[in-house]
């Protein structure tokens, strides 16, 4: 079968519109789909118009519309990760308050553009006619910008600004919903040229595009995973539970999706592993299960992002997600090495890990998964080729989670586990591997996940992007992680009940990347002024180099004697309570964020400060959360720290709008 290519421009934009619209396409992915849609894509060198098959515009509307197709420690480590999900399952009843109530849709906390009688009006037909990259004029709420100069920073890259291109953006936000915060139209507001009429404002109103719901088919996730960003989904498990177990049970392990949750069919998978120095081949699950050794690894998991709402305060973080403290987590992965797959590709993996051959072509292992936008960009990123191929490295194509099928949103039915390494690099729903000689060119890995200098803000180098002015060298890209710890208990903003009591438990987590062990944490409860250390909880052996997953920490501190009496006379004493650790390296976490502050809001690790409030009319022990929140995962520092409600942050609404009772854990795997 084969498809003609069209231009992407205006009438076939209203094809893929109707398209959606009508909610009609394919529910269910295959390979050669995907091939055919891929295949169709194509640049025109003497127009600036983006190719696409036909298939393509369907496929891209059936995306959008229907979320696409569908020896000791090794036995400590078992029990645990039985005794982790035993756990969960028969969890004393948690005394957390009700959500708070959101009274309005979270869009509509965004404020309207105000009114400008400066700028003139503009007819909605000419804003129709700015819809290509070198005019892009856009609208909201009647308002009217011009964010040419915008092509090339969008961090989600330029088609999906094109595809929008000349028309309002309402209807795409709630596509792509990170969006929906203030700042975002304040600086639009820099860039706004006119308004629009009352007669056009009420055109686009009454003609606003209806996409459906692209998440529709998305799993239902755990109530105690907090929503940071509803579309794409991206949850946090509430950070008191980490301390729990060893092992992260499934439906608590943190979700960061960066697009739908494809459905895919196990039977109709395929792996492809091609490029440079290998023989292209194609693998299906039962031939990776079949075809090479099983390999087991414990790894702990972070987001590049993690805690990015500490980063926004009076400098603006312009991407997604908001992190609070908990995009972290640890589980037992089952799958094949990497490496072992790359041999079987022909690949001489024991000459280049040793360093015997270091081929020019081969520096990086792209991945690309089967998560596709309506633009028909995949998810993708790399990681460096000496990681795949080390016999120490524990990098697997992963097909189990902690002991069961990986569960859709982690990457059914195989994802990429490359241990001490950011969790973007792990590429879920794993679809092509590529050996090249570059890093992917995806824009999660050119783009979103680098660390900038301090002095690199989005409104005036990131925004416009111009190479001629970024200093990319000076930016690297995320690859290992820094070390970092955090208090998980008492949680933040907990009243804890002291009646008799001389002193209190501090619990947390510890981890650094790269494999780098955790030597030791300190504990502080007055801000940091004096410190003890901790006790450090390892139940996995874990070899030099290779402590892929986290250290659990407690501490039962003395309380100092002027608080002892202040408890003894009935006042409430509020503590500042503050962990940092340090790795192998003596590596030690920053107090404060300043010095590396970084516009992508990457590598997150000064102190986490946890406010607690001991209360002496309390039983000893008795924990209270204030009734304001919904969640005790909240920002030490930055401009939200409030109210979760306020912003949209929630748990899964499946749980109020969906009357099935939630099922048991992994009962959602197929």
């Amino acid at each position: 079968m084969s498809f003609s290519k069209v231009p992407l421009t205006r009438s076939s934009l209203s094809f893929l519109k109707s398209s959606l619209h009508s909610r009609t396409g394919i529910r269910t992915l295959s390979s050669s789909y995907h091939h055919q849609f891929w295949d169709g894509f194509s640049t025109s060198s003497g127009t600036k118009d983006l190719k696409i098959t036909a298939f393509g515009l369907a496929f891209g509307a059936a995306v959008v519309s229907l979320a696409t197709s569908r020896k000791e420690s090794d036995v400590t480590l078992t029990e645990s990760v039985k005794g982790a999900e035993e756990n969960y399952r028969t969890r004393p009843e948690q005394k957390y308050p009700s959500p708070p109530e959101v009274k309005s849709h979270p869009i509509d906390h965004i404020n309207d553009p105000p009114e400008r009688d400066d700028l003139p009006i503009i007819p909605l037909e000419e804003v129709e006619q700015h819809c290509d990259e070198d005019s892009m004029w856009f609208t909201f709420r009647g308002a009217v910008y011009d964010l040419t100069f915008f092509k090339n920073g969008h961090p989600g890259g330029t088609p999906r600004l094109l595809m929008a291109a000349g028309q309002d953006l309402e209807a795409y936000w709630e596509v792509y919903r990170q969006h929906l915060r203030g700042h975002i139209v304040d600086w639009m507001e820099k860039h706004r040229i006119g308004s629009l009429s009352a007669d056009d404002i009420a055109k686009v109103e009454a003609n606003r595009l209806d996409f459906g719901d692209m998440y529709e088919t998305d799993p239902i996730r755990d109530p105690n995973l907090l929503g940071c960003t509803q579309k794409p989904w991206c949850g946090e498990p509430r950070i008191d539970l980490l301390t729990k177990d060893y092992i992260t049970p499934n439906e608590l392990f943190y979700v960061r999706n960066h697009l739908a949750v494809p459905d895919i069919d196990p039977d109709e998978y395929v792996l492809i592993v091609k490029g440079n120095g290998i023989k292209k081949h194609k693998f299906t699950l039962n031939d990776l299960k079949t075809m090479f050794p099983k390999h087991e690894v414990v790894t702990t998991l972070q987001c590049a992002g993690n805690r990015r709402e500490d980063l926004h305060g009076d400098r603006k973080v312009f991407i997604a997600p908001h992190w609070v403290i908990g995009a972290m987590s640890t589980a037992k992965w089952g799958g094949v090495k990497m490496r072992d797959v790359l041999k079987h590709c022909g690949m001489d993996v024991d000459a280049m890990a040793l360093g015997e051959k270091t081929p020019k072509n081969i520096k990086h292992l792209q991945f690309e998964g089967y998560d596709t936008d309506e633009t028909g960009l995949c998810y993708g990123g790399s990681i460096p080729i000496d990681k795949a191929v080390d016999g120490l490295g524990d990098a697997i194509f992963a097909f189990e989670m902690n002991g069961k099928p990986l569960p859709r949103d982690h990457g059914f039915p195989v994802r990429a586990i490359a241990p001490g390494h950011a969790g973007a690099r792990q590429c879920k729903w794993l679809h092509k591997v590529i050996v090249s000689k570059n890093e992917s060119k995806k824009p999660w890995q050119q783009k979103s996940y680098r660390g900038f200098a301090p002095d690199i803000d989005f409104e005036n180098d990131l925004s416009s992007w111009d190479p001629k002015k970024l200093r990319l060298d000076q930016a690297p890209i995320v690859q290992e992680m820094p070390v970092t710890s955090f208090v998980c208990n008492p949680p933040q903003r907990s009243i804890v009940g002291m009646k008799g009591a001389t002193d209190i438990t501090v619990k947390g987590v510890a981890w650094s990347g790269g494999g780098r062990a955790i030597e030791r944490v300190d504990v502080s409860i007055d801000g940091g002024k004096t410190w003890t250390a901790a006790e450090l909880h390892k139940p996995i052996k874990q070899r030099r180099n290779r402590n892929w997953a986290w250290t659990q920490y407690t501490k039962v501190i003395p309380l100092p004697e002027y608080i002892q009496k202040r408890l003894a006379n009935g006042e409430k004493v509020e503590l500042d309570i503050v962990s940092k650790a340090m790795d192998s390296n003596f590596n030690l976490q920053p107090e404060k964020m300043a010095p590396y502050w970084n516009a992508r809001g990457v590598c997150i690790n000064h102190w986490y400060h946890v406010k607690s409030l001991l209360d002496p009319s309390r039983n000893k022990g008795e924990l209270e959360m204030p009734t304001d929140i919904e969640f005790a995962n909240t920002p030490s520092s930055g401009e939200f720290v409030v109210p979760w409600g306020e912003h949209g942050w929630k748990s899964d609404p499946k749980h109020q709008s969906n009357p099935r009772e939630h099922t048991a854990p992994e009962a959602e795997h197929f």
